[in-house]
């Protein structure tokens, strides 16, 4: 069955069918985990996490609308505000990024990438690894963080800055 997300949400919301449930959870949940690794660094917290982000998914698929957001940019945003929210909640004041399962990056070099973004504010962080880990499009970053296109293409922009002062050293 190649069905599109949208189509496996229509089908899913009109039948009921957890077997459409399954097919788009099991296209994501790497994603989703490996998203939530980047901030919570935490094995058992993140598969924590990535177990309560479906089960708000799949209650809250009626709600999708994909006149608004693809299904990608619907589920990452749960999660974006899911990671917020247990980061509020475990009053972790530092998010870390762990480069495991990201071999696109800069390879051997990803202990020294990790430590460049942990030293970035949250909000160049984000949408770094966003855009250049995840892949995500500008406009996609702009709907799940709900910011101004401009503002995101800005962030990247200085983010890359930032970045490369914090790692100058090893450049």
């Amino acid at each position: 069955m190649d069905l599109s997300d949208e189509d496996l949400v229509f089908n899913l919301d009109k039948t009921g069918d957890v077997e459409f449930f399954e097919i788009l959870m099991n296209r994501y949940k790497n994603n989703i985990h490996n998203f939530i690794l980047r901030y919570i660094s935490s094995r058992e917290d993140s598969e924590d996490l990535t177990q309560e982000i479906f089960v708000k998914v799949f209650f809250k698929i009626s709600s999708f609308d994909s006149s608004k957001a693809s299904f990608k940019t619907w589920l990452f945003t749960i999660a974006k505000n899911s990671i917020y929210n247990k980061l509020k909640e475990k009053k972790m004041v530092r998010l870390t990024y762990d480069v495991e399962d990201t071999n696109n990056v800069v390879g051997d070099n990803d202990d020294i990438v990790q430590t460049g973004l942990n030293k970035l504010d949250k909000k160049y962080r984000l949408v770094l690894i966003m855009y250049y880990i995840e892949g995500f499009k500008y406009k996609e970053i702009s709907e799940i963080l709900k910011l101004p296109i401009n503002t995101v293409k800005t962030r990247i922009k200085r983010g890359k800055l930032l970045l490369k002062n914090e790692l100058k050293e090893y450049i």
